[in-house]
């Protein structure tokens, strides 16, 4: 009986070379990542583009912070009636009511009082107040004389002021205004009497007297207050 033998080859074990590891390497590495860094990863190149990498998922919410934030300051301050052009803008503060309300009590904004009315009250409140600092700040304070010396300056001041007011008035308003103001109906607006060189030249006649007068009182306050002395 004939045995037959095959020839066998001996089992060469498969060579591996630098290349070969480093693509068995990544293929490792890639099946061996769990699939919560493969989630992160798909977040990050959706969020943050496919060209950033290393950032975290927060810098989304600071994005949209800046965002809001930007937002809401265009939405609290605008231009005045949403108007570019008037140089004006409607802040949480100028437009609130209270301001409103203060500006419009003031006697320069106060169109249905006279000029002459407006200035007297407007001199009257700066000539009061202009006597104190010229009586404790003058070169004159620790005299007898402190309070005649001080009085006098603040007249002085508002004589200068009244000048200075005749010289905007002459300035300002050499030529009246021929075209009126008008609504979107038809309707049309009665100008402001101070805007014109009258009613400038009566404010400013109003102003001198109110201002003497504020003087005058406030020299009488300091005759006859007791906690002055």
């Amino acid at each position: 009986m004939a045995v037959v033998t095959t020839p066998t080859h001996p089992i060469t074990p498969p060579t591996f070379t630098p290349t070969t590891k480093m693509q068995a390497a990544a293929m490792s590495s890639m099946v061996a990542m769990p699939r919560a860094s493969v989630r992160v990863q798909a977040r990050r190149s959706t969020l943050m583009g496919k060209g950033v990498v290393g950032l975290a998922p927060v810098a989304k919410v600071t994005v949209t912070r800046k965002v809001a934030t930007t937002a809401m300051a265009k939405s609290v301050i605008a231009p005045l009636n949403n108007d570019p052009f008037i140089g004006m803008l409607e802040t949480p503060v100028t437009s609130s009511p209270l301001v409103a309300g203060l500006l419009s009590n003031l006697p320069a904004y106060r169109t249905g009082v006279s000029p002459v009315l407006r200035g007297v009250e407007v001199g009257l409140a700066h000539g009061f107040l202009l006597v104190g600092p010229f009586i404790k700040l003058g070169p004159l304070r620790d005299t007898a004389s402190a309070e005649v010396a001080g009085c006098l300056s603040a007249a002085g001041l508002v004589g200068i002021l009244a000048l200075c007011l005749t010289i905007y008035g002459a300035v300002s308003f050499q030529n009246e205004e021929v075209l009126g103001q008008k609504t979107l109906t038809g309707r049309e607006i009665s100008k402001d009497a101070l805007q014109s060189a009258d009613g400038w030249a009566n404010f400013t006649s109003g102003w001198l007297v109110g201002g003497l007068s504020g003087v005058a009182w406030g020299y009488i306050c300091t005759q006859i207050l007791p906690l002055y002395q």
